[in-house]
C-alpha cells in the first residue's frame, strides 16, 4: 500500500512511501512496515515486498509434493509472488499491468487465509470470505487465490487443486459521462477552496469554526486528467505516469511530433492492457503544449510533483455526478461511447486508438452504433413499409392470362400411358438402313 504524505508534529513533511500492511500473529494486531521506497519507486518496492514475504512466511524453501492439508496457503501465495511479480525485462514472464494492486490483493488474502491449509479452501470458507469485503472486491481477490493454486499445482507444490467458489460476477457499469457532466467537473476544478478555523487555535479571535474561502484551487490539478481521459480514453495509470520529457519507465508525450507513447520504452505490456501509441488530437495537443510552456514536466502534477493516484478525483465525480454509477474508469467508457456513436469512424480505427480489441469494442459498445440504420429510418418515416413496390421495366406492360400454358408433349396424371410409343421418321429410316 502507498502511505500518503503527512506532516509531523515538528512541522516536517513525510513524502508518500510504499509500505507493507500485515497481521502480526504474536502481537495479534495489524502492523505497517515502511519499505523506504517513494511513490515513483514501485518496482523496487515490489522486489522488497517479494523478499520480505518469502522471509516472513517461511525461513525454509517451500516443500513440494505434500498433501493439501499439509500445505499452508501462505506458502502458495509466497510462491505466486516469487514467480509472477518478480519479473525482469526479457525474462519471458507475463507482467501484470498493476502490480501494486496485485500485491495488495495478496496481502489481503494472507491476512485471512494465511494460517489455513489448502484443504480448507471449500465452499463454506469461500462464502465467509465474501463477507470480508464487497462481493466484487472478494471476487477479485479470490481470483488471484485460484491463480496461485493453479501455479502451485503446475510447480508440484500441491498434488490437487481445490475449487475456489466465487460470488456471481456483477454486471458491468453502463453509465457514462455526458458533455454537461464534463463541463460541471471542469468548473468545479476551478472553484476556490475553503478553510475552517480551528476551534483551539482561533478561540480568542472569534473565528472558531468559521469557514472562509481561500485563494487556492485545490482541485485544479485534476483538469488535465479529465481533458486527457475525455479525448484519448487512456487508462488512469498511463496518464498519471506520463511525462512530457522522454524518461525511463514512463510513457512519453512527444509534443513536437504530436504522438502519445502510452507505454514506456522497452516495457513488457500485458496483452489484455494494450497501450499503443496514438496521434494526439490537435485540440488536446494545444492544451499539452500550453501546459509544458507553463513549466510542467508531467501533465498531471500536484505542487510540482507527479502523482500516482488521486482520491480527490473520486470525490469530485460523486459531488458533480451523484445520480450516475460512475468512477474514474468511466472516462474510458465515455470516450469509447462517444467515438462509437460517430458512424463515419471505422471500428478498426477506434479499437486501435483506445487499445482495445475489436471484439471487445463491438460487444460492449456496439449498441451505441446506430448511424448505419439511417436508411431504415428513412424508409419507415416515408411510410413505404408494407407496400409492394412494382419494378420499373421501362414502360413494358405484362400481365398473366386467364389460362396458363401447360407443358406440351408430356402425359398428364389423368391420361393413360400408350402401349407403344410411335417412332420418329428419322428413327424409322435408320432402322431400314440397318436391315
Amino acid at each position: 500500500m502507498l502511505l500518503p504524505e503527512y506532516r509531523n508534529k515538528n512541522g516536517s513533511v513525510e513524502k508518500p512511501v510504499w509500505a507493507i500492511k500485515y497481521f502480526d500473529e504474536g502481537a495479534r494486531r495489524q502492523k505497517t512496515k515502511r519499505t523506504g521506497f517513494g511513490a515513483s519507486e514501485s518496482a523496487e518496492a515490489q522486489k522488497y515486498f517479494a523478499q520480505w514475504l518469502t522471509e516472513h512466511v517461511s525461513e525454509e524453501p517451500i516443500q513440494r509434493d505434500r498433501k493439501n492439508n499439509e500445505v499452508p496457503i501462505a506458502d502458495v501465495l509466497s510462491h505466486f509472488v516469487d514467480v509472477k511479480l518478480t519479473t525482469q525485462p526479457g525474462d519471458g514472464k507475463k507482467a501484470y499491468s498493476r502490480p501494486h494492486e496485485v500485491l495488495k490483493y495478496v496481502m489481503d488474502l494472507i491476512e485471512w487465509w494465511g494460517d489455513k491449509a489448502v484443504a480448507d479452501v471449500n465452499r463454506a470458507n469461500c462464502e465467509k470470505y465474501w463477507r470480508v469485503f464487497s462481493l466484487n472486491a472478494s471476487r477479485n481477490r479470490l481470483e488471484y487465490l485460484r491463480r496461485a493454486l493453479t501455479l502451485a499445482l503446475e510447480d508440484g507444490i500441491i498434488t490437487a487443486i481445490p475449487k475456489v467458489f466465487l460470488p456471481t460476477k456483477p454486471e458491468p457499469r453502463s453509465d457514462f459521462f455526458e458533455r454537461k457532466d464534463i463541463a460541471k467537473m471542469l468548473w468545479a476544478c476551478l472553484a476556490f477552496g475553503t478553510y475552517t478555523h480551528n476551534a483551539e487555535k482561533s478561540k480568542n479571535t472569534g473565528l472558531a469554526g468559521k469557514q472562509v474561502r481561500t485563494t487556492h484551487r485545490p482541485r485544479r490539478h485534476l483538469m488535465p486528467y479529465i481533458i486527457m481521459a475525455m479525448y484519448t480514453g487512456t487508462r488512469s495509470n498511463r496518464m498519471f505516469t506520463a511525462s512530457f520529457v522522454r524518461q525511463k519507465g514512463r510513457p512519453w508525450i512527444d509534443l513536437e511530433e504530436g504522438v502519445y507513447h502510452r507505454s514506456a520504452p522497452g516495457e513488457d505490456v500485458a496483452k489484455n492492457k494494450q497501450a499503443p501509441s496514438i496521434r494526439i488530437p490537435l485540440r488536446l495537443l494545444r492544451h499539452m503544449r500550453r501546459w509544458y510552456r507553463l513549466g510542467r514536466r508531467y501533465p498531471i502534477e500536484y505542487r510540482g510533483e507527479p502523482i500516482t493516484r488521486s482520491k480527490a478525483l473520486g470525490k469530485l465525480i460523486k459531488e458533480c455526478v451523484p445520480d450516475k454509477d460512475v468512477v474514474p474508469h468511466s472516462f474510458r467508457h465515455t470516450a469509447a461511447t462517444w467515438l462509437m456513436k460517430r458512424s463515419e469512424l471505422s471500428i478498426h480505427d477506434i479499437a486501435g486508438f483506445l487499445g482495445m480489441s475489436m471484439e471487445m469494442l463491438d460487444r460492449v459498445y456496439g449498441h451505441h452504433r446506430t448511424g448505419h440504420q439511417a436508411d431504415i429510418d428513412d424508409a419507415i418515416t416515408a411510410g413505404g413499409i408494407g407496400k409492394t413496390k412494382k419494378r420499373d421495366d421501362g414502360g413494358e406492360v405484362f400481365s398473366y392470362d386467364e389460362k396458363t400454358p401447360r407443358d406440351t408433349g408430356r402425359n398428364t396424371s389423368d391420361q393413360p400411358k400408350p402401349s407403344r410409343i410411335k417412332m420418329s421418321v428419322n428413327s424409322q429410316k435408320q432402322r431400314k438402313k440397318a436391315a
